[in-house]
């Protein structure tokens, strides 16, 4: 509970625990909590950029940064991870579900192959969410409480096009409403649920895979967005920030957009 705005966002001393943290938005994520001062807990399954990420976030701002391999839709690595997150931190105050998975096809033909692109999407971005949220949250039952925060997307609230990515959309909009019934379930453990919804955001994945296409796609998006631009990676990372602090010890249940009003015509 704050009475000043002295270190009203003031993360120093939380231990975060952020899925996908060494890349993309989960980057920008570890470094802005480890700027405001929390120790860092990265899951992921690419070993060596994690690894260095970690380090890198040790050595810039002070502090404790520790890499842990895992597969969040692998059965036994959401609580081993967090197990160890747990009895090497003491504590797991702060949890981002930041991971995701994003297919395009066209879903009349998502029998093509068995529907994978449906299942696959599904298994990390939505039930992955909830298994590393429920075992995260024993944890923080047993010292008191916690924050989790779900990385979703605007795709849960409208309709994007052209995407044809009805898994990811449905995921998003899954968790969206997955953050709400679990803010109202586990408020009794002092233990607050909320997501951020980003719209377009910088990446230089797109980019990389097909530049052509994807410089098209991003000029079809910017037409729509009212502000004209992508969000920057360190944008996300504030509202989460402000959202796992004491500023915001009232706020619960809640999907925070970020889109630059892309939402609100399309």
């Amino acid at each position: 509970m704050i009475n000043t705005m002295k270190d009203a966002f003031s993360a120093k001393g939380k231990n975060v625990l952020i899925t996908g943290g060494h890349a993309g938005i989960g980057l920008g994520i570890s470094r802005a909590f480890a700027e405001m001062g929390a120790n860092i807990a990265i899951m992921g399954r690419r070993k060596e950029e994690g690894e260095k990420a970690a380090a890198e976030i040790e050595k810039e701002f002070g502090v404790k940064a520790r890499f842990y391999a895992g597969d969040l839709t692998a059965k036994g690595d959401p609580p081993r991870v967090v197990e160890e997150a747990f009895n090497e931190f003491g504590a797991i105050d702060v949890l981002v579900n930041n991971s995701g998975l994003v297919r395009w096809f066209e879903s009349i033909e998502a029998d093509k192959n068995d529907f994978a692109d449906w299942h696959d999407v599904i298994s990390l971005d939505m039930t992955a969410v909830f298994v590393m949220s429920v075992y995260a949250a024993k944890k923080m039952r047993e010292t008191g409480g916690g924050v989790i925060i779900n990385i979703t997307s605007n795709a849960g609230e409208i309709v994007n096009e052209p995407q044809t990515t009805v898994s990811y959309s449905a995921s998003k909009a899954g968790v969206n409403h997955m953050t709400r019934m679990l803010a109202h379930e586990w408020a009794r453990y002092g233990i607050r649920v909320n997501a951020v919804a980003p719209g377009y955001t910088e990446s230089k994945l797109g980019a990389a895979q097909d530049p052509e296409r994807y410089a098209k796609l991003n000029a079809y998006w910017m037409e729509r967005t009212p502000t004209r631009r992508r969000n920057k990676p360190v944008e996300i990372a504030a509202a989460v920030v402000y959202l796992a602090s004491e500023a915001a010890e009232q706020v619960t249940g809640e999907i925070l957009t970020i889109d630059g009003g892309y939402r609100l015509a399309n």
